[in-house]
């Protein structure tokens, strides 16, 4: 059974909305409007984390040099950009198999990552040998035992130069945690944590090929203002002179003073024989050393002053 609607409610109603609105909010130019804004994919603006970029460049130069003695062979390395990636994605753009390194940079929390391109790793591991840097076989050899141990040899021995080129940020140490050549296994982080990729190019002969540094946000949360900085120091805050104030405090201080009247110089057997009533003869001194602690301050006088024991300053110091 349907029940009966109420004609003024329902008058009210037509009434709430005019048509040309209707179609107004119909229209298909209002849709098109709207422009689709990915944000996983977004890329760090150079003016965000300009300290990072600087580090980055100092790096490329240091690795560049590095690698050529490495090989004995001219190799360029030059650093191209950062991006914010998801890890999901960043994990599915890797190659399989990958050239993955995990990197422990203490203090800072937190993996981080290092990819080489396996083509470059292979080309790069035949110029090691002698070879030209012309590697004759597929990407699937960047697997073999060979060519992590060169990876690894890559790693440590370009440590000193990411060690060097962090310093202005940070003091951090490279340690190699572990290889990895299936991406899934490297453990970038959940799907949807963000990782700053710092994007190098490396070069040996004709072949050319990527190097990055993958750096999860966590990792790099604590020096995150230092990254954003110009590199600049700030200006100098006026302060107030404190030497006045220093000064001041100082002549108020309390310390502690006294005096020795005199001193005895007695065997240790004679030590042990004494009993209550034995008197341990000194001679009244000429002057009195008087102390601060155990630092001597002055030489004065014992007396009696207004009825009080008394010391008059003579010299100052121990002398």
């Amino acid at each position: 059974m349907m029940a009966a609607q109420d004609p003024g409610a329902m008058e009210s109603g037509r009434h709430a909305i005019s048509e040309e609105e209707v179609s107004a909010l119909l229209e298909k130019r209002a849709a098109e409007a709207a422009v689709p804004f990915d944000l996983s994919s977004r890329r760090i603006s150079r003016t965000q984390l300009p300290m990072l970029e600087f580090l980055c460049r100092q790096f490329a130069e240091r690795a560049a040099v590095t690698l050529s003695g490495l090989l004995s062979r001219e190799i360029g390395v030059q650093f191209e950009t950062l991006q914010s990636v998801p890890a999901g994605d960043l994990t599915a753009a890797l190659p399989q198999p990958a050239a993955i390194v995990a990197l422990r940079m203490k203090p800072l929390p937190a993996e981080a990552f290092m990819s080489v391109d396996p083509a470059l790793l292979l080309s790069l591991l035949d110029g090691f040998f002698g070879g030209s840097g012309r590697a004759s076989t597929g990407t699937e050899a960047a697997a073999a035992p060979a060519a992590q141990r060169f990876l690894a040899l890559i790693v440590r021995s370009l440590g000193v130069d990411a060690i060097a080129a962090w310093a202005p940020i940070a003091a951090i140490e490279w340690e190699l945690l572990r290889q990895e050549t299936n991406p899934r296994f490297a453990q970038l982080g959940e799907p949807r944590d963000m990782l700053i990729v710092a994007k190098f190019t490396g070069t040996y002969g004709e072949h050319t090929g990527p190097i990055d540094w993958l750096l999860p946000e966590a990792l790099l949360a604590p020096i995150r203002e230092s990254l954003a900085s110009d590199g600049g120091k700030p200006a100098a805050r006026p302060q107030a002179p404190w030497g006045p104030a220093l000064s001041a405090g100082l002549q108020r201080a309390q310390l502690e003073a006294r005096a020795v009247l005199g001193e005895a110089r007695i065997s240790l057997g004679e030590l042990v024989r004494l009993s209550p009533g034995d008197i341990v003869p000194i001679e009244s001194p000429q002057q009195v050393l008087l102390l601060a602690g155990d630092v001597p301050l002055y030489r004065g006088k014992f007396g009696v002053s207004q009825g009080r024991n008394a010391l008059k300053i003579l010299t100052r110091g121990a002398t």
